[in-house]
């Protein structure tokens, strides 16, 4: 089984990326917030994976798909995911494309339906079979978010934005618009948190 691909990233859009590992660029569906989290195209990348095989069983036909996380953590709570009835891997990634997967884990734990309704395919029966089936099971895991390999500086700067009273979405917003000015590489975290203050 592929655990992990490192290598270069050579594009990355909103739902999918291409890692260059060793000369092979392999395509990777990824959920939609993961994209700001990616560093710029050309840099060094880590993605966990998570290897999936499809065969039809009329044709015999089989499909490989890997889908990428931003941390092993994501990747935990998508296997989670994709072991209760009704939810594919397609649904699945949607799901986590929603909302951080430390969000969305204390939501799930915490039983509230509104998170799950929202998302296309997820009606009321299937929120509550995820809640009724993971809840008990993801209550009872710790659960320390890991930042993606590359972000750390902006995870830390993002982190302390917040906690100086600034709305999560619009710090974020600033903070990308930052880095993308410096996308050869993050200014130190003091600069960093300077400059996306200025930003906003």
């Amino acid at each position: 089984m592929i655990e992990s691909l490192s290598g270069i990233l050579l594009e990355k859009a909103p739902g999918h990326a291409v890692v260059e590992c060793h000369g092979v660029g392999y395509w990777v569906q990824l959920p939609a917030s993961a994209y700001e989290l990616l560093p710029a195209e050309g840099r060094p990348v880590r993605v966990p994976v998570h290897y999936a095989v499809t065969v039809d069983v009329r044709s015999g036909q089989s499909e490989h798909r890997l889908f990428g996380f931003i941390n092993a953590q994501e990747r935990a709570l998508f296997r989670q995911l994709i072991t209760v009835q009704g939810v594919s891997a397609t649904l699945g990634m949607a799901i986590l494309g929603t909302r951080r997967a430390e969000d969305l884990r204390g939501a799930i734990v915490a039983g509230d339906e509104s998170a799950l309704r929202g998302i296309k395919g997820i009606g009321p029966k299937l929120a509550q079979r995820i809640i009724a089936e993971l809840g008990p099971v993801l209550a009872g895991v710790a659960f320390t978010p890991a930042p993606a390999a590359g972000n750390t500086v902006r995870s830390e700067a993002l982190s302390a934005l917040v906690s100086l009273g600034l709305d999560r979405v619009k710090a974020e917003r600033a903070l990308q618009g930052v880095l993308k000015e410096h996308a050869d590489g993050p200014p130190p975290l003091e600069e960093l948190i300077k400059l996306t203050l200025k930003n906003l």
